[in-house]
């Protein structure tokens, strides 16, 4: 009872995210290499979880302490990196086409294609990479603020946003997984090509890219949520978010990495979460 007691929300998120996932490896493992891997590594780190929420807080070390305050928004980048054999258990294809439709009928064009196209502009294309990239500092960076201040409880609220929002993307992307644009499309040619952040992003997508996970797009995702909770929680960090926060939206699609559809879903997918999150963080509190 103590250990239920002891688990904080986002490990909540963790544990149901493992869970399902690794319940659907066992319902599709005909589809799955190796699942017998993922349903028990699934198993390993639900064990570890509890074990961590089992010691009291109180005869945490600090190494340990850190370790506990930290490891949910680490699996961020495990989840994203695991998942691309995860998104083909299921239906064993790819929506790429039935979001070009979509994007015809909305748009009469594909903004992916069309905004490089018409602005092939070398500083608008090295602004905005470099917009995409603030990603990665993104996802860090206002946790990291907040815990280095000792805002220990918006630290945690913020941590349980970016992990259900991006846990919510990861299972969606299980039973409708697009490619997008980077894989579908042929890649942005021209001089503006040879921009610095333009070269880093695409070394970046070039080795650690996960394919399947365009739709909805998790980077505006939580991109736009921890711009919001900059907004609530640290004024100061919302101004230095929010420009990277819009250019990041922006420069998914006229970087070709996602479709423009998968650029509002995330948004709005964020939206949503920022306004429930606190009620479920209550719950699983």
């Amino acid at each position: 009872m103590y250990v239920i007691e002891a688990l904080q929300p986002s490990d909540w998120i963790t544990i149901i995210y493992l869970a399902i996932t690794g319940l659907l490896a066992c319902i599709f493992h005909k589809n799955l290499r190796w699942w017998g891997i993922y349903v028990v590594a699934r198993i390993g780190v639900i064990w570890g979880v509890l074990l961590l929420a089992a010691i009291p807080e109180a005869s945490l070390s600090s190494p340990l302490q850190v370790v506990r305050d930290w490891y949910p928004i680490a699996t961020i980048a495990v989840f994203y990196l695991e998942i691309p054999p995860l998104t083909q258990m299921v239906t064993q294809k790819y929506f790429d086409d039935k979001i070009i439709a979509w994007e015809g009928r909305l748009f009469n064009r594909q903004p992916s294609i069309y905004l490089s196209e018409r602005f092939p502009s070398r500083w608008l294309s090295e602004l905005l990479h470099l917009c995409y990239f603030s990603y990665y500092p993104i996802v860090f960076g206002l946790v990291a603020l907040l815990y280095l201040h000792g805002r220990n409880e918006a630290f945690h609220a913020v941590v349980f946003g970016e992990v259900l929002t991006f846990n919510v993307c990861l299972i969606w992307y299980i039973f409708m997984p697009v490619t997008g644009p980077y894989y579908k499309f042929q890649k942005i040619r021209g001089p503006f090509t040879d921009g610095f952040f333009f070269r880093l992003v695409h070394l970046v997508l070039g080795t650690a890219a996960s394919k399947g996970t365009a739709f909805p797009s998790s980077h505006c995702a939580i991109g736009v949520i921890v711009v919001l909770y900059a907004a609530q929680y640290h004024p100061g960090a919302f101004t230095i978010l929010c420009p990277f926060g819009v250019g990041l939206v922006v420069a998914t699609v006229y970087g070709r990495m996602h479709y423009a559809v998968d650029a509002i879903l995330g948004t709005v997918l964020a939206i949503v979460i920022f306004g429930i999150a606190p009620y479920l963080y209550h719950f699983l509190s």
